[in-house]
Formats: structure tokens, sequence, C-alpha cells
């Protein structure tokens, strides 16, 4: 609903007291029988995917929903969509709309996916003469090379993800809606989505469904916490899904998760009492004496460090990239401290990145550098060696190749797929001509981590509970 600081001109998306209700029946018969006697007996249950739903979105806001499967999400964009009429209630949506739903619903599978993009920017909204000028922005945005030509029946659902996302990221949209759309595809499509809607937030209003806590965190405003069909949470993505996670681990089993939060909040407000500062006692009186508290014995834990292990994959020679090329990247790889290749990197190991390039030009003070990202684009770390200044000594003269070595300590990195940039450039940090960069050019997968919490982990020694000894 809206409140005093919002005005109707202000809203892009506004659900009020939405419940959509499905009929289940057991058998096929009870269909037809439902449709001769339903007057006289009702042959089918009654399953209640949304019930009494409020959700205003502001412009330019981006909102995240958040559930277990089944808990409504799916069935609400879809309402807001105006692909389901909801049994009770209004939800409208104000601005051009594009729709990432089930991938490819909009597609005709008999036609080429250069069909089907004239066939879906038709459906949101674009005339003959946009789609026109657009096509080939769209199928080269796909990148699903000869296969624009094929029918959409042979597509992979990656494939079908990345022609639909193209189409949308085309459409001039103010309202982009995405349900699980980055759960789909490979790493390099998962990071191109990422950047475009990070770009959009800047100038639309974004719907953004996911399981991905990360994700919500990094590219939403708010979270919607969804279950039964019920709204239970609408507020700050980290305290939203917090609380999302920390029901869903609940020993206790699937306690209703209203009643959670309320449990949850009222634990929390008595936590600030206790912890705010105590009254001085009045001249002459006595402070009263704490209770002491019980005896406990020494816990001592040795902890192992966090551990992970990342597979590297080989040098990419068809990476994308960017630059003058005045100097090339022509590989990379990592070696261990004894100067062997390895594609096994332990977190917590001392390792060494070699990127070795080869000069056009005449370079007198290269810089070069390496970017590592997590799937969704996120910066992990960085390094290059304008930060050092024995690197400016070095020139080199056209034909010569040389190699530049970062040396240092591979961290605790949490499980997932990660992707590296390399660069190379020539002049100083402020003032220098970017000769070679290359995306997504080394990409290694951490399948086994124990890093539980956060992107990075940290080397932790001993771990222990003792009593603390009176001053």
């Amino acid at each position: 609903m809206l409140d005093q600081s919002t005005t109707p001109a202000d809203v892009s998306i506004d659900v009020r007291n939405v419940s959509k209700c499905y009929h289940i029946y057991s058998r096929p018969q009870d269909r037809l029988l439902q449709l001769l006697l339903g007057r006289k007996r009702r042959f089918y249950k009654e399953f209640w995917a949304l019930k009494d739903v409020n959700l205003t979105v502001r412009r330019g806001e981006s909102v995240a929903l958040i559930g277990r499967n089944g808990a409504g999400k799916s069935t609400l964009l879809q309402v807001i969509s105006g692909v389901l009429q909801p049994t009770a209630g209004t939800a409208s949506i104000t601005g051009r709309i594009a729709p990432l739903l089930e991938l490819g619903t909009s597609f005709n599978p008999e036609f080429t996916g250069m069909e089907n993009i004239a066939l879906s920017a038709s459906v949101l909204g674009l005339t003959e003469e946009q789609i026109a000028e657009r096509r080939n922005a769209i199928a080269a945005f796909a990148d699903i090379g000869d296969f624009i030509h094929q029918p959409v029946r042979t597509y992979s659902s990656g494939m079908q993800a990345r022609l639909a996302f193209a189409v949308a990221a085309h459409v001039d949209a103010e309202v982009l809606i995405v349900d699980e759309i980055l759960s789909v595809g490979d790493i390099s499509f998962t990071q191109k989505c990422t950047r475009f809607i990070r770009e959009f937030r800047e100038r639309g209003t974004l719907l953004f469904v996911s399981h991905d806590t990360a994700a919500v965190a990094a590219l939403c405003d708010r979270a919607v916490w969804l279950n039964g069909g019920r709204l239970i949470e609408d507020g700050l993505p980290k305290e939203v899904t917090l609380h999302y996670q920390a029901w869903m681990a609940n020993p206790q089993g699937q306690t209703d998760p209203a009643a959670y939060i309320a449990l949850k909040r009222e634990r929390d407000t008595e936590a600030q009492a206790a912890a705010s500062p105590v009254e001085e006692p009045l001249q002459g009186e006595e402070a009263p004496r704490p209770a002491a508290p019980p005896r406990r014995t020494e816990a001592v834990a040795a902890i192992p460090s966090p551990a992970s292990r990342a597979e590297v994959f080989d040098f990419r020679n068809d990476a994308d990239w960017t630059g003058e090329r005045g100097i090339n990247i022509v590989h990379a790889a990592f070696q261990d401290a004894d100067g062997n290749g390895i594609n096994l990197i332990d977190g917590g190991t001392e390792i060494t990145l070699v990127v070795e390039m080869e000069a056009v030009v005449p370079v007198s003070s290269p810089i070069v550098g390496f970017a590592i990202y997590d799937r969704l684009g996120q910066l992990i770390f960085a390094w290059d060696t304008s930060r050092s200044c024995e690197a400016y000594s070095f020139s080199a003269g056209p034909g010569d190749r040389f190699k530049a070595e970062f040396t240092f300590t591979f961290p605790y990195i949490a499980g997932g797929r990660y992707t590296m940039n390399l660069a190379v450039a020539d002049g100083t940090a402020d003032n220098h001509v970017q000769h070679h960069w290359l995306y997504h050019v080394l990409e290694f997968d951490v399948r086994y981590s124990s890093v539980a919490n956060g992107l990075i982990g940290i080397p932790m020694h001993r771990v222990e509970i003792r009593p603390l000894l009176p001053a």
C-alpha cells in the first residue's frame, strides 16, 4: 500500500489484496463431473497459491522476492505481468514491462532464433522498424553463434535464456521482472546479465526472484519474503535474508514463519534492553550484587583453517578483448612454489600467476594486472604492477616476449565458479594506453570449500571459551 510520502505517480507496481486459488482434481473425470454437477457438489480441492498479498514498488526500486519452492513467488510475478488473473484483488503496473518468467514462453519452438526475436520483441511492444534496427544487436547480445538461425526447439535451456534476456535488454523497458534467470547458463552469461541489471537499476524498476541470497544482497534495495502464499516480511535485504535463512535452518522444524519473526524481534528487543547502560545507584545506596554465574569448564577447540580447492581451466585463446594491441597477452597460468604448472590450487598456499606477453610496439613502462570475479560479477580481489615501483624500470622492443609474475597466498574462497580478467597497458597509473584487456580468460571452479559465510575465509588457528578471571 502507498505510504504518506509516496504518490501514485511514484509507483511502478501496486499489488492490493491479491489472492490466487487453483482447483486441484484428484481424477481426470472429476473435471467433467464439476462441469455437469458443479452446482450440487464440489469435485475439487482448493489450493491458494497467494493469500491477500499487498506490495508496492516505487519507481526506480529494486525488490527481490525470496522464499522456498511453492511459496508463491512465480505466481505473484505472473499476476503482476498479466499472465494470470487473480482470484481476488488487483495488480497494476505503470510503464513498459519486460517479464522474464518461464524461459522461452513467448518463443515458437519451430521458429528460428532470429524469427523469435521479432516475435518476442513485438509482444513486448517494439514496432517493426525498431525490431529491424535492433535485431543484430539482440543477436550479438545473445551470443549463441549459428544457432540463432536454427529452430528454438534445438536450443538448450541456457541458449533459450540467452535469447530471452537479449530481447528483454533491448526493448527499452521501464519495469524488468526476472524469475531465476541467473540460475541458467554459464558464468559469462550470468555476469553479462548481472552487469545489465546493475545498469538497468539506474533507470528502471526491478522485481527479482532468486534463491541466491548473495545476488539479492548485491542487486536489490528491498527483499520480500513469501511463504505459503503470504507476505511474511518486507525490509532490507540483509535483514530479511538473515531471518529467512535462520528460519530455514530452524532445528525445531518448519515453525510458522510469522510467529518466528515475531519471536525473533521480541528477543532482539530484550537483548538490546539488556545491553543498555545500567543506572548508577544513588549516593548512599549499595549497588545490587549480580548473581554469581554458574561455573563453566574451559572449552578449547583446535579449528582447522578454512580450506578451499580450486580447479583452474585452460587459458582461453578465444576470450573477448579490447585495447590497442600494441602488446598482446599470449598465455597465463599458475605455478606452485617450485615453478611447476598447476591446475589445482588449495587456499592458503603460495602460488605464482605467470602472464606471458609479446610486444608489437616499443614498451617503456608496462602495467600488467589481473582481477578475479564471482559469478555475479562482484570483484573478489585484484592487483597490478603499478603498485610496485620496480616494475617501471622494464622496457621491451617490438617482437620481444616478456612475462609478469605475481606471487601471493591464494585466499580461501567460497564454493562456486570464478573468472579472471587480465590486462596490460603502457604508461603510468594515471596516464596510460590500454593495449590488451582479456575478459574471462581464465576460469576456475571452487568445488570444495569450508567457507560457510561470506566470500573469503580467514585462517583460524584456535577457538576457545574460558572463564573470565576476576580483576
